[in-house]
């Protein structure tokens, strides 16, 4: 079940950071980066994020989460994280598929991954996003810019 929630309560926030942990450290090991900026995150980063959060939920556990900035004309995911233990189950389209449901059409949506994260591009190019730019973080991890235009009807 997929729920939009706020990371202000600690039990929230607790459960999203240790589920983007595993993610994380998944996804830094897929990327060849040893200091991942995103493993830096505390609970406390979750709690005071300007972010909307959607949770899916099985059994009562947090096993996907998805958090985005919604500004005036674009819709910026900052985070698509699923437990390893539930990778290729739908998951993370079915996360994406509710964000989108909830978007007025013609909304914009941005997500960036790392040009290595070969997994995530595949998701959202299945899912009709496109490639619009590459850039270099801080760090030195190549990074994809992907968009796309909510074509669902009204």
């Amino acid at each position: 079940m997929i729920r939009e929630t706020t990371a202000t309560e600690d039990s929230v926030a607790t459960q999203i950071h240790a589920l983007a942990q595993a993610a994380y450290a998944l996804e830094a090991q897929r990327i060849g980066c040893a200091d991942f900026p995103p493993l830096r995150e505390s609970p406390n980063d979750f709690r005071q994020s300007g972010d909307t959060f959607h949770v899916f939920r099985q059994s009562g556990a947090i096993i996907g989460a998805l958090s985005f900035d919604r500004g005036t004309d674009l819709v910026t995911i900052t985070r698509l994280v699923v437990s390893p233990l539930h990778l290729r189950q739908g998951v993370a389209t079915a996360l994406l598929t509710d964000l989108e449901r909830r978007l007025p059409p013609r909304a914009r949506l941005t997500v960036s991954t790392a040009q290595a994260n070969t997994p995530a591009i595949r998701l959202y190019q299945r899912l009709g996003y496109t490639l619009a730019s590459s850039s270099k973080s801080a760090e030195g991890i190549l990074l994809v810019h992907l968009t796309k235009t909510n074509r669902r009807d009204s």
